[in-house]
C-alpha cells in the first residue's frame, strides 16, 4: 500500500512539474480573483452596513490571511513533500476551473513576446562588473570611498583584461647583458641602473639564456679573491620564464608565483624578445606606481597647468587617456605607447620641434633621437598657448 501511495504521489508531482509555469499562472489568476472578490465584498458591505462593518471585514480577512499563510508556511517548511502533495489535491479542482481563463492569457502573452523585440542579455560577469563600477562611482560621489581607493578598485576590475604587452618594459628600454660582457662592465651597469634582475643573452637579445640576480653577483664577488676571474655563466639562473605578449597578467601572476619567478621575458608572435615583466609591474597595475630610490623623480605625466602637460613618451596611451580623462586616439591596434602613436601618426620618427594633433591636444616633440620619441609637450587646443614651449 505504501508503494502504491508513493507511486501516486510521484505521478502527481511529475504532472505538476511538467506544466509548472502554467500551473503557477492559473493559481496567480485565482489569487487575483480572490483579491478582487474580497474588495467587491468590502465595497458592498460599506454601502449596505456602513463603514464600521466594512472595516471589521477588512481586519478579519487580513487576520485570517495572515494566520493561514503563517501556518501553511510552517507546515510546508517542516513537511515540504507531504504538504505540497496534500495542498495540491485541494487546489487541483481550482486549477481545472481556472484553465479556461488561463488559455487566452497565454495566447496574449505569446503574441506580446513575438511583437516585442528580443533584448540581448549581457554576459552575467559583465553585468556584475557594471554593478560594481556603479557602486564605486556612487561611493566616490558621496565621499564614502576615497579617490585613491576608488582608483584601486577600478584597477582590480581592469586587471583581468590587461595583457603582458600593455605593462611590459619594452626591449628598447631593457637593461640586459651579452654573456661575454666583462664583470667590470656588468658591475658598473648594475650600480648605475639599480635594478635587481637582468636578462643575459648570447649574441643578440632575442637569445636570452638566463637571468642575472644582482645579489648573486655581489655574493660571488665577495667570496672571490680575483673578481676578474668571475664569468657571467657562473652566476646565471636558469631556466628563463618566457611569456606571450597576449597573456593575461592575472594568469601570468599565478604562473610566476608557481615558478617562484620575479621576472618574465615577454616574447612576440615570432619568438623574439619584446620586453620584460616583473612582479612589481603587475602589482603596480593595482596599487599604482611604486616609487623607489632608483626611480627617476620626473613623473610620466607632469601637469604644468590645466590642459598643459609634459609627458614621457613611453607612457601607455591607455594610461595617458585615463590621466587626461578623455580619448586622444580611437584606433590603438598598431601601438601601445604615446611615442608609438606619434610615430604612427607622422609615418616616421618625428624630429624635435615637430607638432602633431592628437584628439583635442597639440603635441610638440621636446626630446627624440633617430629611433624614439622620448618626451613631449601636450597643450589642449582651447588653452592659451604658453610663452615658452619648454618652460
Amino acid at each position: 500500500a505504501l508503494s502504491e501511495t508513493e507511486g501516486r504521489n510521484a505521478k502527481v508531482a511529475q504532472r505538476v512539474l511538467r506544466d509548472l509555469s502554467a500551473v503557477q499562472s492559473r493559481l496567480l489568476i485565482g489569487r487575483v480573483l480572490c483579491v478582487a472578490l474580497a474588495a467587491a465584498l468590502v465595497g458592498l458591505s460599506l454601502l449596505q452596513y456602513g463603514a464600521w462593518f466594512a472595516l471589521l471585514g477588512v481586519l478579519g480577512t487580513s487576520a485570517a490571511y495572515a494566520i493561514v499563510a503563517t501556518v501553511a508556511g510552517a507546515v510546508v517548511r517542516q513537511r515540504s513533500g507531504q504538504a505540497t502533495l496534500q495542498l495540491w489535491r485541494w487546489l487541483r479542482p481550482v486549477d481545472l476551473l481556472l484553465t479556461p481563463l488561463a488559455v487566452p492569457l497565454r495566447w496574449i502573452n505569446e503574441l506580446v513576446m513575438k511583437l516585442v523585440p528580443e533584448v540581448e542579455v549581457e554576459d552575467p560577469d559583465r553585468l556584475a562588473e557594471l554593478t560594481v563600477e556603479h557602486v564605486i562611482e556612487q561611493g566616490e560621489e558621496t565621499g564614502t570611498i576615497a579617490e585613491e581607493h576608488a582608483q584601486m578598485l577600478r584597477s582590480v576590475l581592469e586587471f583581468k583584461n590587461t595583457v603582458a604587452r600593455e605593462i611590459m618594459v619594452p626591449r628598447t628600454q631593457m637593461v640586459a647583458f651579452d654573456i661575454d660582457t666583462t664583470i667590470d662592465d656588468v658591475l658598473a651597469s648594475v650600480i648605475e641602473s639599480g635594478h635587481s634582475r637582468y636578462p643575459v643573452y648570447r649574441g643578440q637579445i632575442d637569445q636570452v639564456e638566463g637571468i642575472l640576480y644582482a645579489k648573486d653577483l655581489f655574493e660571488v664577488l665577495r667570496n672571490k679573491s680575483d673578481p676578474t676571474a668571475v664569468l657571467l655563466t657562473d652566476v646565471l639562473r636558469k631556466p628563463v620564464f618566457f611569456a606571450a605578449e597576449s597573456q593575461k597578467i592575472g594568469v601570468l601572476l599565478r604562473e610566476m608565483q608557481r615558478r617562484r619567478s620575479h621576472l618574465a621575458v615577454v616574447v612576440d608572435e615570432f619568438g623574439g624578445a619584446a620586453g620584460i615583466v616583473t612582479l612589481e609591474d603587475i602589482v603596480e597595475e593595482i596599487v599604482g606606481e611604486i616609487q623607489d630610490e632608483h626611480d627617476a623623480e620626473m613623473p610620466l605625466v607632469y601637469e604644468r597647468a590645466p590642459g598643459h602637460y609634459f609627458v614621457d613618451a613611453s607612457i601607455s596611451v591607455y594610461d595617458l587617456e585615463e590621466h587626461l580623462g578623455e580619448a586622444i586616439c580611437d584606433d590603438k591596434t598598431d601601438f601601445d605607447s604615446l611615442g608609438g602613436m606619434l610615430v604612427h601618426l607622422a609615418g616616421q620618427v618625428p624630429v624635435i620641434g615637430a607638432t602633431l594633433v592628437a584628439g583635442s591636444y597639440r603635441v610638440v616633440v621636446l626630446e627624440a633621437d633617430e629611433r624614439h620619441v622620448r618626451r613631449v609637450e601636450m597643450l589642449r587646443a582651447s588653452t592659451e598657448e604658453p610663452k615658452s614651449a619648454a618652460g
